[in-house]
C-alpha cells in the first residue's frame, strides 16, 4: 500500500506539473496515456522493441558468460586481481556513451556495434558483482570441504556456487539494467531501432511520445529485477530471509 501512495503522489505531482507546463515541456500522464497507448497496438513500437531487445540479449549472455568467471577468479586469485583489477575498475568508471565513436569506427554501426557496446557497458559490473561475492566467501568453508577430502571441483559445485547464488543473481540484475542503457545510448547515436523512435520522438512537439517510450524502458527494467528477485528467492531463500531480519 505504501508503495501504491508512493506512486500515486508522483503521478499526481506530475500531473499537476504537465498541466501548468504544458505538453512542450512535460505532458502529463493523461496525455500520455491517451498519445502513446494507441502506438503500442499499431504495429511501430513493439517489434521495433522487441528486435532490440533481442540484439540486446545477445550482448548480456556475452557479457555474463564471461564476467562471472572473471569475478570468482579475481576474487580467488591475486595474480588473476594484479593482471584484471586495473581494468576492472577503469571500466567501471568509463562512460560507455564517450566510447561510442570509437566503437562505430571498429565494428560499424551494424549487429556487431550494437552488441559490443551492450557488452562492453555490462561486464565489469557483472565481474564486480561476483567478485565482491566470491571475496565473502569464509574461508573456513573451503578448508572443512578440503579436510572431508572435496577437490577443487567438488568446492567449487558444493560450497561456492551455492554461497555465489546472491551474487549471481545481484549481478544479472544490475547487468541487465546497464544492458538496456547502453542499448538505448547505441541505438540513439546511429538513430536505429528503438532509439531511433527515442531520437525521433524528441524531435516531436509534445513530449507525450517520447515519455511514454521511457516510460516503457522503466517498466521493462522493473519487470526484469522483479522476476529475478522471484528467482532468487527461489534459488536462494536464505538469503531473502537474511535481508528480511
Amino acid at each position: 500500500m505504501l508503495r501504491l501512495a508512493g506512486l500515486a503522489i508522483a503521478l499526481g505531482i506530475w500531473e499537476l506539473a504537465g498541466r501548468r507546463l504544458g505538453d512542450a515541456l512535460l505532458a502529463p500522464p493523461s496525455v500520455v496515456v491517451r498519445q502513446f497507448v494507441p502506438q503500442l497496438f499499431d504495429g511501430s513500437v513493439l517489434p521495433v522493441l522487441a528486435g532490440s531487445l533481442r540484439e540486446m540479449s545477445i550482448g548480456f549472455v556475452l557479457a555474463y558468460a564471461l564476467g562471472v568467471p572473471a569475478g570468482v577468479l579475481m576474487a580467488r586469485s591475486k595474480t588473476v586481481d594484479a593482471l584484471f583489477g586495473p581494468w576492472l575498475s577503469m571500466g567501471i568508471v568509463t562512460s560507455i556513451a564517450a566510447l561510442v565513436p570509437l566503437f562505430i569506427l571498429m565494428f560499424g554501426t551494424g549487429f556487431s556495434f550494437r552488441v559490443a557496446i551492450v557488452f562492453f557497458a555490462t561486464v565489469w559490473f557483472v565481474a564486480l558483482t561476483v567478485f565482491q561475492g566470491a571475496r565473502g566467501i569464509e574461508p573456513r568453508w573451503l578448508e572443512v570441504g578440503r579436510a572431508f577430502g572435496a577437490g577443487p571441483l567438488q568446492s567449487f559445485s558444493k560450497i561456492m556456487l551455492p554461497a555465489l547464488y546472491p551474487s549471481l543473481l545481484v549481478g544479472a540484475r544490475i547487468g541487465l539494467i546497464h544492458a538496456i542503457r547502453a542499448m538505448v545510448v547505441a541505438e540513439t547515436f546511429v538513430v536505429v531501432g528503438y532509439g531511433a523512435l527515442i531520437h525521433n520522438s524528441g524531435l516531436s512537439v509534445s513530449t507525450a511520445p517520447l515519455l511514454g517510450l521511457l516510460l516503457l524502458l522503466m517498466l521493462i527494467g522493473i519487470g526484469v529485477t522483479w522476476a529475478l528477485r522471484r528467482v532468487s528467492s527461489l534459488i536462494a531463500p536464505w538469503y531473502e530471509d537474511r535481508r528480511s531480519l
